[in-house]
């Protein structure tokens, strides 16, 4: 099996995922090798090592190039599947398996951006029609999936390593609070996504302008960075919640944050998975998300976390504000949580299910024509085992 993405870096989603994948794969089963559109991060590079997987970079010059590197692997490794998790990885997967035996199937892991615009959604369901589809999402299905489509199709969810009881992940002591200038008694929440539209910073530090409105000793901190940066900024200057949100920048130990937060929120909108909502949960954090996306999936709200209306800071501060004046509630609802994220989301089944529809995949042979049989998608309903969905 070849895994191809366009980029490695250890703190973004769909290679941490392939990461998680390669980790815990049943080498007796499975062979894998991952590929890069850019050059693989060092720490991708010592962490697939681990494995013993070296990644390797084809370069993201054009079609051709890639798609000609790409050839070179298949007949080396002798490939039977290649993986593609992004509009150009599935284009030049299909032209480097062309005239061979390789099946290509499309990993989709976003609501919006992996296949965008009338030409792009044209292209893949006619490239696509017999091609198998993996999802991570029931809304990533319902929003990527082409009309028309004939192959297989499987919805997986996500695998999330829980850390903790791993000594490089152990929170960080509240008194760490002080180096960024929190109060060591105020109720801190924490953020982690990068600042773009679709993660809707504004609605964050609006519900903080309300709670300092409101009298509350309200802290957040905003982990990430990105092309929002500076507006963020502003608006957080702009308000009574003014030096109560931190800025604390792309930081490779989040993960380790969440342990001086009391509640983790994640106003985003238009998740295919949130991974840093997994994280948060496994950490025994409460988590407040939107009622949008691929949360409405694994969050039961009161149950393993609070939902509120996307976009509306003043549900968000309220229902802060709840959580903060009952921890008990809060408390239990995050070990409910945390319960629910380690079966849901184990690496190891995770594993599994990707393998399993992988094997599934080589072993039925390839429509060719209209009337060969096309597989219905499956109704889903809330996840039943750690990654099967579809």
């Amino acid at each position: 099996m070849l895994l191809i993405t366009r980029g490695l870096h250890f703190h973004a989603g769909v290679p941490r995922c392939l990461l998680y994948l390669a980790c815990a794969a049943d080498r007796s089963r499975t062979r894998l090798n991952i590929a890069s559109f850019h050059e693989p991060s060092s720490r991708m590079i010592e962490e697939f090592g681990k494995v013993g997987i070296q990644p390797q970079g084809l370069g993201d010059a054009g079609y051709i190039r890639p798609a000609l590197l790409l050839r070179s692997i298949i007949d080396q490794e002798k490939i039977q599947i290649v993986v593609a998790t992004s509009f150009k990885t599935y284009l030049c997967a299909k032209l480097a398996s062309r005239g061979r035996d390789t099946r290509v199937v499309f990993w989709l892991h976003a609501v919006h951006g992996p296949v965008e615009g009338w030409f792009r959604r044209g292209l893949v369901a006619l490239l696509c029609r017999n091609d198998a589809m993996l999802f991570v999402s029931r809304v990533v299905k319902r929003a990527q999936l082409p009309l028309g489509h004939r192959g297989l199709s499987e919805v997986v969810y996500n695998g999330v390593e829980d850390v903790a009881q791993d000594p490089q992940y152990r929170p960080y002591p509240r008194e760490m609070l002080a180096t960024f200038g929190v109060p060591h008694d105020a109720l801190t929440l924490a953020y982690i996504a990068n600042f773009s539209n679709s993660k809707d910073h504004p609605t964050a530090i609006a519900a903080m302008h309300e709670l300092a409105g409101r009298g509350a000793r309200a802290h957040l901190l905003l982990i990430g960075t990105g092309e929002g940066l500076e507006k963020a900024r502003w608006l957080a200057q702009h308000g009574p919640a003014c030096g109560k949100i931190h800025f604390l920048g792309a930081r490779s130990d989040a993960r380790r944050l969440l342990g001086l937060a009391d509640l983790y929120m994640h106003p985003g909108r238009g998740e295919g998975f949130g991974l840093a909502v997994v994280e948060a949960m496994l950490a025994g954090v409460p988590v407040i998300a939107a009622r949008d996306g691929a949360f409405v999936e694994y969050i039961s709200h009161g149950h393993t976390g609070m939902l509120f209306c996307p976009g509306d800071a003043q549900d968000l501060a309220d229902t802060i504000q709840m959580l903060a004046s009952n921890p008990a509630r809060a408390g239990a609802m995050a070990q409910a949580a945390r319960q629910y994220c380690r079966k849901a989301f184990d690496i190891h089944t995770f594993a599994d299910s990707v393998c399993d529809y992988l094997h599934e995949v080589c072993g039925v042979s390839n429509p060719t024509s209209d009337s060969a049989l096309s597989t219905e998608p499956q109704s889903i309903d809330q996840p039943q085992t750690a990654a099967t969905g579809g």
